[in-house]
C-alpha cells in the first residue's frame, strides 16, 4: 500500500502537521458509488443523488415521479419532496404520515460489529451545507449521508458519526466502513471535501451542526430521530488529524482517528487512536505522541501490526475488515451503550489486548 500513497507523500506534511496523503493516495472514485445504491436503498441514481425504486426518473433529482425513495414528485416512503408514505419526512416540503414520532434514547441491543447490522441502509449525496473547500481549493462542498433507511425501526434515537476523508479522497473510498456504521444504526455525515482540515467552520463540525438542525426540523427525514447526546468523530489520515481537532467541540463525545492524531487536551469523552504498524506515512510514533498528550479522558492506542497507512481499508465487497469492525465496536460501546463489547477495549485482558495481531496501550481504561 505504500505505492498507493507515493504521489501524495511527495507533497510532504503541511505546516499544520497534516499529511498530504489519505486513502492510499487514491480518490474516492476508485471506490465507486457509495453505500448500498446511490441515494436510495434500491440502487437507482439521479443527477443529484435521488433515485428510483421502480424505474421512474427525474430530470434534476428533485422533480418528476419516483417510486419509493426519490427526491421529488410523489414518493412512497422516503422522498424529499411531495408527500411521503409510511416512513419519512420531506426535505423541501410536503407532509409526514408518521407524525414525526419522537424516538427513545438507548441503550441499544447488542450486535456483532464484524458483520452488517440490522438496518437496511440508504446513501444520500450532496446533502447539508457547503463547508470547507472543494478539490484544488475550490468552492465549499456538501456532504454524503449514510443512514438507516427506516429511521423509525426499533424506535431508538440514532447516534451520529461525523467522518473526515484522507487528503484527496471522498467518502466513496470508505463506503464499506461508513455503510457498516449505518447498518448498525448510526447516522453518518461525511464531508465531501478532500481537505477536511481546512475551512471555518471545520467541515466535520459543520456536518454535526446540520444534523442537529435537521433533528429539530419537522420537514426533515431526521426529525426527532437523532440522539443529540451521543455523537462521535472518526476519519483517516488528514481526516484523522481533523477528527482530533473536532473532538474539542462540545457535541462530540468520542473520537476514533485512524492513521493520524494530534494532541488534543479538550476532549469530552473516550478516545480510540489507531495506527498501522507498517505505516511510514504517519508512523505510530506520531499517533503515540497524541496518546501521550491525552490525560483527561480514557484513551487507547491500538497498533494493528500488519497494515500500513491504507492497507486496512476494505476497498471492495461489503464485509468489514478487522479495523473497520473495531471502529464499529468502539462506536457501539461509546454511543449506543453496548456493554457486551466493552471487553474489546477495557481492562488489561481486553480482546485487542490479548490478540497477537494488535499492540495496545491504555490509560484510564481499567474497567
Amino acid at each position: 500500500m505504500g505505492s498507493r500513497c507515493a504521489h501524495a507523500v511527495l507533497l510532504g506534511i503541511a505546516a499544520t502537521g497534516l499529511v498530504a496523503c489519505g486513502g492510499g493516495g487514491q480518490t474516492g472514485g476508485s471506490g465507486g458509488a457509495p453505500g448500498t445504491g446511490g441515494a436510495t436503498a434500491t440502487g437507482g441514481t439521479t443527477a443529484t443523488g435521488g433515485a428510483t425504486a421502480t424505474g421512474g426518473a427525474t430530470a434534476t433529482g428533485r422533480g418528476g415521479n419516483t417510486g419509493t425513495a426519490g427526491r421529488g414528485g410523489s414518493t412512497g416512503a422516503a422522498g424529499r419532496g411531495g408527500t411521503t408514505g409510511a416512513g419519512g419526512s420531506t426535505g423541501t416540503g410536503g407532509s409526514r404520515t408518521d407524525g414525526g414520532a419522537a424516538c427513545t434514547v438507548g441503550p441499544w441491543p447488542a450486535a456483532d460489529p464484524t458483520v452488517a447490522g440490522p438496518f437496511a441502509t440508504v446513501t444520500e449525496n450532496n446533502v447539508g451545507p457547503a463547508a470547507g473547500v472543494g478539490p484544488d481549493g475550490g468552492a465549499p462542498v456538501a456532504f454524503t449521508m449514510f443512514r438507516p433507511k427506516d429511521l423509525s425501526q426499533g424506535g431508538l434515537c440514532h447516534p451520529v458519526v461525523t467522518w473526515g476523508n484522507g487528503t484527496g479522497s471522498n467518502p466513496s473510498l470508505y463506503k464499506v466502513l461508513l455503510n457498516q456504521l449505518a447498518s448498525h444504526g448510526f447516522v453518518v455525515i461525511a464531508s465531501d471535501s478532500p481537505n477536511v482540515a481546512q475551512g471555518t467552520p471545520a467541515p466535520m463540525v459543520a456536518g454535526v451542526t446540520w444534523v442537529l438542525q435537521q433533528n429539530d426540523d419537522p420537514t426533515s427525514e431526521l426529525y426527532q430521530k437523532i440522539d443529540t447526546t451521543h455523537i462521535g468523530a472518526t476519519g483517516h489520515s488528514q481526516g484523522a488529524f481533523a477528527t482530533t481537532s473536532a473532538g474539542s467541540d462540545s457535541h462530540i463525545t468520542t473520537i476514533a482517528p485512524l492513521c493520524g492524531a494530534s494532541t488534543q487536551k479538550n476532549l469530552h469523552g473516550p478516545a480510540w487512536l489507531f495506527c498501522g504498524g507498517m505505516d511510514t506515512t504517519v508512523p505510530c510514533s506520531t499517533v503515540q505522541n497524541a496518546f501521550n498528550g491525552i490525560s483527561n479522558v480514557p484513551v487507547m492506542l491500538a497498533d494493528y501490526l500488519s497494515v500500513d497507512h491504507a492497507s486496512w481499508i476494505t476497498f471492495r465487497g461489503s464485509t468489514p475488515g478487522p479495523v473497520e469492525a473495531a471502529v464499529t465496536a468502539w462506536m457501539r460501546v461509546q454511543l449506543m451503550g453496548d456493554t457486551a463489547l466493552r471487553s474489546w477495549f477495557y481492562g488489561p485482558s481486553c480482546k485487542l489486548c490479548t490478540d497477537a495481531g494488535w499492540q495496545v496501550m491504555q490509560k484510564m481504561m481499567d474497567q
